[in-house]
């Protein structure tokens, strides 16, 4: 305390804050920290790889589940423990997490910040090392990163030129019994983000051109995707969870709605409020026919618009009081669940940064497995 009190009277006559300077601290150590792990998370993969290629699949699956659960929990301790961030679930949240079963998760799309909801989400539901992503194919580009994505399971596909057959191919690997699975899908396919309106209005069109319902607050979902994977996996999954997030202070005083936090603005505490309402279908309430599914994914997002009008709402009050109006439950997230993963990669870095050995092993790492991951992207763009 008393060194606290210290640093504010150094810090006032700069005119800053002792709380943004640990704000902006934080902010730092998690990002140097969450990057700069990489190499040494793929040297701890790349053990598991080695010992389990003589074992079925589902075994090396097991172990990658682990280890994906362990980083996703540092993601975790600082966008969330260290934001302090309040996590408030509605609906179907607390019966539903409480299931272990496969799932498809289809959500709106906003913001950078979405698939660390899912993850929010998947950690208080113990399924968190199961996740795995539709994703877009330019993300294959990130180093290190972008091969491992595809070997923990996550499916890339590329806007505007669909391969289907490579899709189906990811999704056969995941129909095995023996590995459970949360499939991640934002049928939007791209954020709604009010600061390029265009992408809005576009989707506004296309609504009237084939007479559905405009959507206020969504674009109008995509269903090949979505099909490909019911299609593919709809007796694998034990139910769809249909995931509203909302960010609160994206409306502004005047009742306009602006843009959601996006990842730097969340790691630095500027949301202080995330609401996710969780509706629970089970998978034979799902059309498995492509038609079918066009019309009941957009009838699913018209009531995902209803919803939504409680939290984007002009009136100051009724955003204010949507908690209580929709039974909302503050859900607190245990210290251990993601200090434990802080601790891991921290003991994890201190031969890499205090030995030669370390220094060497790092940076091959880095170089090589950046370089191998590019090779295999190569290789795969052209099979």
């Amino acid at each position: 305390m008393a060194t606290s009190v210290a640093l504010e009277k150094l810090l006032k006559p700069l005119g800053v804050n002792l709380e943004t300077v640990r704000t902006y601290a934080l902010y730092a150590l998690g990002s140097v920290m969450m990057v700069g792990v990489a190499p040494e998370y793929l040297g701890v993969w790349l053990v598991w790889r080695g010992v389990s290629l003589a074992l079925p699949p589902w075994v090396y699956q097991w172990g990658d589940d682990k280890l994906y659960s362990l980083y996703q929990r540092l993601v975790l301790f600082f966008f969330e423990t260290c934001t302090r961030v309040e996590v408030v679930m509605y609906g179907d949240a607390d019966e539903a997490l409480k299931k272990k079963e496969s799932v498809l998760y289809l959500a709106n799309h906003q913001s950078t910040v979405d698939w660390l909801i899912a993850d929010m989400v998947a950690l208080r539901g113990g399924s968190l090392g199961h996740l795995r992503y539709v994703m877009k194919n330019t993300l294959q580009l990130m180093p290190l990163y972008g091969h491992y994505f595809y070997a923990h399971g996550c499916i890339y596909v590329k806007r505007g030129n669909f391969n289907q057959g490579k899709m189906i191919a990811s999704l056969d690997y995941l129909r095995n019994p023996n590995i459970p699975t949360w499939l991640i899908i934002f049928p939007e396919g791209t954020r709604y983000y009010p600061g390029t309106p265009k992408v809005i209005q576009n989707s506004e069109q296309f609504a009237r051109d084939h007479n559905l319902q405009i959507l206020q607050h969504h674009l109008v979902p995509k269903v090949k995707g979505t099909w490909l994977v019911t299609k593919h996996l709809h007796d694998k999954f034990d139910a769809l969870y249909d995931v509203s997030v909302f960010y609160e202070g994206t409306v502004d005083q005047s009742g306009v709605r602006g843009n959601a936090p996006q990842l730097i603005e969340f790691l630095l505490g500027k949301c202080k409020r995330v609401h996710i309402h969780i509706r629970r279908i089970p998978m034979s309430e799902v059309p498995r026919e492509e038609d079918s599914l066009r019309a009941w994914l957009h009838n699913l997002y018209a009531e995902k618009d209803k919803l939504a009008e409680h939290f984007f709402s002009k009136d100051a009050t009724q955003r204010a009081t949507v908690q209580k109006t929709l039974g909302g439950r503050v859900s607190h997230l245990g210290l251990w669940s993601t200090l434990s993963s802080f601790i891991f990669f921290t003991a994890l870095s201190v031969p890499f940064l205090c030995t030669k050995m370390g220094h060497q092993l790092y940076l091959h790492l880095l170089m090589y497995g950046t370089m191998g991951s590019y090779a295999w992207l190569a290789i795969r763009s052209v099979c």
